[in-house]
C-alpha cells in the first residue's frame, strides 16, 4: 500500500490529468503512440476511411477492441456551409453503427442500424421481423456539424466538432455472417460532399476538400510516470471484483488506490461505443496460473449462420462478449462472443484463461470449456521504450450491448459504485484461481464441480 504522501500525490495526479483519453505526459504534452500499419488495400475503400482496427491488425489493436467486431475511422474537417453524406448498404452482420467523439475520446453521438431509414425500395435488415438476406439494403445518412438538437434529424450523425475543426467518427461492424468479410459483405460507405455553392464532389475530390486523414488514431495511453506510480499497487485480488466502467479517473482511482466511493459520471473513454456498457476485473497469474470464469449469457439475437429473419423478440441483449486484454497497451489478446460460447448442460458457460503453455488439457470445446489465451506481456507496459511489462497481469472485460427494455440485469442498469453484483444477478460471472493440475483433476465435466 502506498504511504500517505504517495497516496496524496498520486490522487492529485489522477484528477489533474483529466480524462485518460486526452491525457498528457508528465511534462504536460500529449502522449501519443501512432502505429504505422501496412494496411491491405482491400481493407480500405477509397480515401475517406482509415483502418481497419481489429485483433488481426496488431498495430491498431488498442482501446480494448472486441474481436467480434472491426472498426474504421474517418477524420475530416467539414467546410462551413457544406453538406456531407455517406451512402452504403446495411451489412450482413449482427450490428453496425456510427459514433462521433469529443476531444477526450469519449463518445458524443451514435447512429446505429435500427435508427437508420433505408432508401426507398430497400429494406433495413435490422428491423424486427425483417428479411436479413435481401439484395436491396441501401441507405444514406448525413454527417452534420455541431451538437445534436433536442430532437435529432432522421439519418443524421452529429460530429461534435473538435476545436481545431477536425471531426472524428468510427464505423463498426459486429459479427459478420459466416462467409462474409469484415464489412459484412458490402464494403464501406462512400462519401459525397456538397459545397455551399451547390457543387457536388465525389471520390478523391471529397477527401482533398475535407482534408481526410487516414493515419491511424493515437493510442490514448496513461502517462507513463503516473502509471508507474499507480502500479506499485497490484489491482488484482484473490477474489476478483467486477466493476462497471464509469470514467477513466474512477477506474484508476478505484482499481489501483482502492478509492471506489463517490458518484462518478458514466463517461467511458478509449473510443467506447455508446451502445455498449462494460464491467471489468483485474487478474494475476502469480496468484495461480489458471483463471476459471463461470456465468450465464443473456439471450441474444442469433445471426452468425445467416439467419433469414432478424428476430430479437426473445432477446435480452443484441451482443455479449468476454475479452482478455493487456491493461496498459489496451491490446485485446482474445475474446469469446455469445455465439462462440458453449453452454454447459446446467445452463452456464465455463471459460479458462491462462498462458497457452498452462492451458489445462480439459480446457477444450470437447469438454465444454472455452479458452482465452493470456498475453505473455501482461499489462503491455513495454510499448513505452525502457519500461518493463508486469507479465502476470491480466484484465477481463465483459460487454453488454443494447439490452431489451425489460432486461433488468443489464450492465446499463448499474447506477452507483458497488451495485454490479446486485444488478447483474445470475449474469455476474464467478471467478476462481486454479493450478493447471487442480483444474485437470476435475475431468471433462469440470463445470459440474464449479460454483454457479
Amino acid at each position: 500500500m502506498l504511504n500517505l504522501t504517495k497516496l496524496t500525490l498520486t490522487t492529485a495526479m489522477i484528477f489533474s490529468m483529466g480524462l485518460l483519453a486526452a491525457c498528457g505526459d508528465d511534462n504536460g504534452t500529449i502522449t501519443t503512440i501512432i502505429p504505422d500499419p501496412n494496411l491491405p488495400e482491400e481493407d480500405v475503400k477509397g480515401c475517406f476511411w482509415g483502418g481497419p482496427y481489429s485483433i488481426d491488425n496488431p498495430d491498431t489493436s488498442f482501446a480494448y477492441l472486441d474481436s467480434g467486431a472491426t472498426y474504421w475511422h474517418a477524420k475530416y474537417s467539414l467546410p462551413e456551409g457544406s453538406s456531407l453524406k455517406l451512402s452504403g448498404e446495411f451489412p450482413f452482420a449482427r450490428y453496425m453503427s456510427f459514433n462521433s467523439y469529443r476531444q477526450d475520446d469519449t463518445p458524443a453521438f451514435a447512429l446505429r442500424d435500427q435508427q437508420i431509414k433505408s432508401n426507398i425500395g430497400s429494406t433495413n435488415p435490422f428491423i424486427q421481423g425483417a428479411q436479413r438476406n435481401g439484395d436491396k439494403r441501401s441507405y444514406q445518412i448525413e454527417l452534420a456539424a455541431g451538437e445534436a438538437p433536442i430532437i435529432p434529424l432522421d439519418n443524421t450523425l452529429y460530429d461534435y466538432t473538435h476545436e481545431n475543426g477536425e471531426s472524428l467518427l468510427l464505423y463498426r461492424v459486429y459479427v459478420p455472417d459466416k462467409g462474409n468479410d469484415a464489412t459484412g459483405g458490402v464494403g464501406l460507405p462512400t462519401p459525397e460532399l456538397t459545397l455551399s455553392n451547390g457543387e457536388v464532389l465525389k471520390g478523391q475530390a471529397v477527401c482533398d476538400t475535407l482534408k481526410s486523414d487516414q493515419e491511424p488514431m493515437r493510442n490514448p495511453v496513461i502517462p507513463e510516470q503516473t502509471y508507474a506510480q499507480l502500479r506499485q499497487n497490484n489491482p488484482a485480488k484473490e477474489n476478483p471484483i467486477w466493476r462497471a466502467l464509469y470514467s477513466v479517473q474512477f477506474s484508476l482511482r478505484c482499481g489501483f488506490l482502492g478509492q471506489c466511493d463517490g458518484n462518478p459520471p458514466r463517461q467511458v473513454g478509449w473510443f467506447a461505443n455508446l451502445d455498449n456498457q462494460y464491467v471489468g476485473t483485474y487478474i494475476d497469474r502469480d496468484i495461480k496460473p489458471v483463471v476459471v470464469i463461470r456465468g450465464k449469457i443473456p439471450k441474444i439475437t442469433s445471426t452468425l449462420n445467416g439467419n433469414e429473419i432478424f428476430d430479437e423478440s426473445e432477446s435480452q441483449l443484441r451482443y455479449w462478449s468476454m475479452c482478455q486484454n493487456e491493461y496498459y497497451s489496451q491490446k485485446v489478446t482474445a475474446c469469446l462472443y455469445d455465439e462462440q460460447v458453449d453452454i454447459n448442460p446446467d445452463g452456464y458457460y465455463t471459460m479458462v484463461t491462462s498462458l497457452p503453455s498452462d492451458r489445462p488439457v480439459n480446457a477444450t470445446d470437447e469438454c465444454g470449456v472455452g479458452f482465452l489465451p493470456w498475453s505473455e506481456k501482461g499489462d503491455g507496459f513495454s510499448i513505452i521504450p525502457g519500461r518493463q511489462d508486469h507479465k502476470t497481469d491480466g484484465l477481463l472485460l465483459m460487454r453488454h450491448m443494447l439490452p431489451a427494455a425489460d432486461f433488468e440485469n443489464a450492465i446499463q442498469n448499474t447506477s452507483v459504485t458497488g451495485d454490479e453484483a446486485e444488478v447483474l444477478g445470475e449474469f455476474m460471472p464467478a471467478i476462481q484461481y486454479f493450478t493447471k493440475a487442480e483444474f485437470e483433476a476435475l475431468g471433462c465435466d469440470a463445470y459440474a464441480s464449479l460454483p454457479q
